[in-house]
């Protein structure tokens, strides 16, 4: 819809892509440091008894609530840092894709791509790794991928000038002190804007493109007719999410758009 009516006034726009991967402005950059010490300082019995309370907090579908946030980064906690990012931010847990698939998932198998990635910075602090993460799998899979879609099926071209190469190659060489620091992400463009962009602007919380699928598959208010004969793990998880028990937005949307796309495909 963006593209759509931006192409109404210009045929070229500017997109912000990349600063997020490049100067940490995602939420889980700020988990880090705490995911740390939590693991350093908490026993495994303790986390466990952590992680059943935490479960049983009300489920809110507003936008990087505070349950959607202790619970996703709980979700890591038992494993190694280079499996955190991916269990923070897969749809479904390896034990759930198990259930789903009938048979038994391989964490570091199924995560191979970004644990190569995690591995792959020359860097030994978590940032940095980090970033590595997000601009091989999330930026290039995710982000780029559909933004050229949505503006070039509007006919919009869209320009990221924070992915000029001499920008990312500099900015990749800077410390992550500069980019996140204090629990605030994207620091040095902050600091280097605080004289061209109102406080306000500067200052205020990321804004996120999020969906309220969350409610509308509680609410009801989505077709579901290529899930009718949908796997008992997606009758399950649906359940669950209606029921208010769990939030199951991210899993529930992703089948949703698999099987859409397939039937499609297949001419229903």
């Amino acid at each position: 819809l963006l593209c759509k009516y931006a192409r109404r006034e210009v045929t070229v726009a500017l997109g912000g892509d990349g600063a997020d991967e490049l100067l940490a402005g995602y939420d889980p950059f700020r988990a880090l440091s705490p995911a740390r010490a939590y693991q350093r300082l908490v026993p495994g019995l303790v986390h466990r008894g952590i992680e059943a309370v935490i479960s049983r907090l009300p489920v809110s579908h507003r936008y990087m609530s505070l349950d959607f946030k202790l619970k996703r980064t709980l979700r890591g906690m038992g494993q190694s840092p280079r499996l955190w990012l991916p269990l923070w931010m897969s749809p479904v847990t390896p034990r759930e894709l198990g259930e789903l698939l009938n048979e038994p998932v391989d964490t570091e198998a199924l995560y191979s791509e970004a644990i190569t990635a995690w591995e792959r910075s020359p860097e030994a602090n978590d940032v940095d790794r980090s970033i590595c993460f997000y601009i091989d799998l999330y930026l290039q899979d995710d982000i780029l991928t559909k933004v050229d879609r949505a503006s070039m099926m509007n006919s919009l071209e869209v320009r990221s000038p924070f992915l000029d190469i001499d920008l990312v190659n500099f900015l990749r060489r800077l410390p992550s002190t500069l980019k996140l620091r204090r629990g605030v992400g994207k620091w040095l463009l902050r600091q280097a804007t605080r004289d061209l962009l109102p406080q306000q602007i500067i200052q205020r919380s990321k804004q996120g493109f999020a969906v309220p699928v969350g409610r509308w598959f509680q609410q009801g208010v989505l077709p579901l007719a290529e899930t009718a004969d949908a796997s008992p793990f997606w009758h399950q998880q649906l359940a669950e999410h209606r029921a208010g028990k769990a939030d199951h937005r991210l899993y529930l949307w992703s089948q949703l758009v698999l099987n859409t796309a397939r039937s499609h495909s297949m001419g229903h």
